[in-house]
This record gives C-alpha cells, sequence and structure tokens, in this order.
C-alpha cells in the first residue's frame, strides 16, 4: 500500500486519484483503520473537494467497508471527471506511465479539423493504435482546448504533437483518408508514412489531395447505411487499426 509521505508528495489530481484507488482497495482487502483516516483527511482536504462533496464523502465514510468505501472511491473519481480505468498502466508516482505504448512509424497530419472534441477522440484512438506523432495543420482546434483535454482522456499529454503546414511533413509515404479513395480492405499502407485526415465537413484540402496522389493515394472506408458519412473520429479509429493490422 502506498504510504501516506507519499501521497501527500503528489500533485493534487494524482493525489486525490491515488487516494480514491486506497479506498478502492480498502473494499477488497483489510486496510489499517488509522491509515484509512489519514487517507481521508487527505481527500478532504483537497482543494478539489469542495464543501458539498465533502459531507457527501463523510456520509460515505462512516457507512465503511462494502458500498461506503466503493462510494468514496467512484465519488472521487467523478470529482476528478474520470471513470474507471484499471487497464491504465501507471508510474509509481501514480503518473501514466507512456513508456509502455507501442510505436510504429505511423504519423496523422490533421487537416482542418475545427471541432475539439473530434481532435481529442483522435488522440486517444492515436495513443491506443500505435501513432507515433501528431501533425495539427494551423487552424485545427487545439489539443489543449477543455474539450479536447476531457475527450481524450489524457493522451494529448502520451503523443508527441505539434503545429505545422503540409511542407513540414516528414520525407515518408504520404496517404489521405478521404472518400473516393481505394477500399480499406485492399489498399496497400506503407510501413512508415503520414495519413492526412481532413474536416469532416469539407473533408482535406486541394494541397493535401495533390500531396496524397502523388505518393501512395487515397483510402475510403466502404460504408452501407442510408447516411453518406461516419463521424471523423470514428473513421479515424478504424483507419488507424487496420493501418496497424496490417504493419504491426
Amino acid at each position: 500500500m502506498i504510504t501516506l509521505k507519499k501521497i501527500r508528495s503528489l500533485k493534487p489530481r494524482v493525489q486525490l486519484r491515488k487516494a480514491a484507488d486506497v479506498f478502492h482497495q480498502a473494499n477488497i482487502e483489510e486496510v489499517e483503520e488509522d491509515y484509512l483516516s489519514s487517507v481521508f483527511d487527505i481527500i478532504l482536504s483537497s482543494d478539489l473537494v469542495d464543501d458539498k462533496e465533502a459531507d457527501r464523502l463523510r456520509k460515505f465514510y462512516e457507512k465503511g467497508r462494502g458500498t461506503g468505501y466503493e462510494d468514496i472511491y467512484y465519488n472521487v473519481l467523478s470529482i476528478l471527471g474520470d471513470s474507471p480505468a484499471d487497464w491504465d498502466k501507471y508510474t509509481v508516482d501514480g503518473e501514466i506511465d507512456w513508456s509502455k505504448r507501442k510505436v510504429l512509424g505511423h504519423t496523422l497530419f490533421l487537416d482542418h479539423l475545427r471541432s475539439p472534441y473530434n481532435v481529442g477522440a483522435i488522440f486517444r484512438n492515436a495513443e491506443a493504435f500505435c501513432v507515433d506523432e501528431i501533425i495539427l495543420a494551423p487552424g485545427t482546434a487545439s489539443p489543449e482546448h477543455p474539450r479536447a483535454m476531457r475527450t481524450s482522456r489524457n493522451t494529448v499529454d502520451g503523443i508527441p504533437w505539434r503545429e505545422g503546414e503540409l511542407d513540414s511533413l516528414p520525407p515518408v509515404p504520404v496517404f489521405a483518408l478521404e472518400v473516393g479513395g481505394e477500399d480499406i480492405r485492399s489498399f496497400s499502407f506503407p510501413d512508415h508514412g503520414v495519413c492526412i485526415i481532413g474536416s469532416e465537413e469539407t473533408g482535406i484540402t486541394s494541397e493535401a489531395r495533390d500531396i496524397a496522389m502523388a505518393s501512395c493515394g487515397i483510402v475510403s472506408i466502404p460504408q452501407f447505411g442510408a447516411k453518406g458519412s461516419i463521424n471523423v473520429a470514428s473513421a479515424a479509429a478504424i483507419l488507424l487499426y487496420k493501418w496497424m493490422e496490417n504493419i504491426g
């Protein structure tokens, strides 16, 4: 079990998460009451916990092991805007351990995506499917926008990213995800390369199309519904998995 000294040394959000984890563990096995009481005091003293939330947590604490401790765990995660993710890999300091992720030579170029939600969702997909770097055309929503950060579930911190024009792309094969291209099921993905993903409303720019066509071309996802398109972040997830599956 993590020491009180270690918990107190952590950054506020990490500190609160680790304290919540203690109560999650205490619901499974016996934990010394004095230790639990001290951890609970750390939770109540956090600037992230307001008076109303503190009163609610005290009621849970009074219930003790069982429902009470689990309620503390879930409510603290709610305060943080998180949900349980026991499969995430953490360092001893309670930070997500980004060194555990597999990385391939896959780069994304986001070509004027305006929605912070879509940008954040693409970052989350990219983290799961081995993307090495994300380049954002000027005019693309910032990954540091609050909605992008929330949707990315912290993966903005785990993937190198930068702003850049098309002329700043690395010297590797380039292709684009767009309608009217080769079926993704037969497309020949490069081992290392850049995939350009355009705006859901207008698609990729003409300059991006020219660059892709001069290299590996356009890849498309066949669809069989009445609607003519799917969300760009959903399309990116399909593309990234297929790219990883073919190469990784």
